[in-house]
């Protein structure tokens, strides 16, 4: 993306002296004269196509314009300052932060950072493990994000990963409990009734995958409602139930066989989970190391 700015030094001096409410206070911070300083502003100033300061006598004010500039400019010369430290401190090493919920972290990220580090060890990676729903345009400190949903996040670059689908999941431990083992799969609907059922989020999925499979009365009012997909598969690992387990959350217990399939019946939601970042951070390295690596590993699952 292309941008029309003046010139850096002219925001330089500009900032100082307003900061500063000074041109010679702003002159010995930037070690040039007097007369640099005023040049430079005055150089701004046209670029602008108005005042930035009032000239009184001895002293300076901003004019209107001159305040609504000077905030932006502080904030931007101030991150800059902040980015280049932490890049001379880190020896060139970038961070990538990354923001996701915690069952997508911890079991659909966490496993394949070594991967990923092993590809760039120049990049650290940092995880905000969160339900929080971040905006990714202001929050600069966070880089990426991965998330639930249907995409159209405004001035966000979207890459579909995978999809939400959802399905009856247990244990060969719950399984053995009640007499049945992985030869019997997929079990009658009517069976899968009489096992313990926890839920993710509300009842209501359980009842509607009972619906859709021909047994609308069956029993969901027991079994715990935890609120992260991840927790509700911790549930079944450790054999306390059934659950309606995501694929993209459950593949590595699935191929582990800590984890079966119960029936060939599964939600076909719309929803799924994207990567996404800011449209103007796409050629950020960090940002496009990951993204390239998170592309990869999607297209190789499949």
């Amino acid at each position: 993306m292309s941008r029309r700015l003046p010139p850096l030094n002219a925001l330089r001096a500009f900032e100082a002296a307003a900061r500063l409410e000074s041109m010679s206070r702003a002159a010995d911070e930037l070690s040039v004269t007097h007369a640099a300083v005023s040049h430079q502003v005055k150089a701004l100033e046209e670029w602008i196509g108005q005042p930035l300061f009032r000239r009184e006598h001895r002293r300076i004010r901003l004019t209107e314009a001159g305040a609504d500039l000077l905030p932006v400019l502080a904030e931007a010369f101030d991150a800059i300052d902040a980015r280049l430290a932490d890049v001379a401190a880190s020896g060139g090493r970038r961070t990538l932060t990354i923001t996701a919920a915690p069952s997508v972290a911890y079991r659909w990220i966490v496993p394949r950072l070594p991967a990923f580090s092993e590809q760039h060890p120049e990049i650290d990676v940092r995880i905000e493990h969160s339900t929080r729903l971040v905006d990714l345009r202001r929050e600069r400190a966070i880089d990426v994000g991965l998330r639930y949903g249907r995409g159209g996040w405004e001035g966000l670059e979207e890459h579909w990963l995978v999809p939400g689908h959802a399905r009856p999941l247990a244990s060969p431990a719950l399984l053995a409990r009640h007499g049945l083992s992985a030869a019997d799969l997929p079990l009658p609907v009517e069976t899968i009734a009489k096992l313990p059922l926890h839920h993710e989020e509300t009842r209501l999925w359980w009842r509607r995958w009972f619906e859709m499979n021909g047994l609308p009365d069956a029993d969901v009012s027991t079994g715990a409602v935890l609120y992260d997909g991840g927790s509700v598969l911790d549930l079944a690992l450790a054999g306390h139930g059934a659950v309606l387990g995501r694929f993209a959350l459950a593949a590595e217990a699935m191929s582990a066989g800590l984890l079966l399939p119960l029936h060939d019946s599964y939600f076909d939601e719309e929803s799924g989970y994207w990567f996404v970042y800011d449209k103007n951070r796409a050629n950020e390295p960090h940002i496009a190391a990951f993204r390239d690596f998170v592309l990869e590993q999607i297209a190789s699952d499949s």
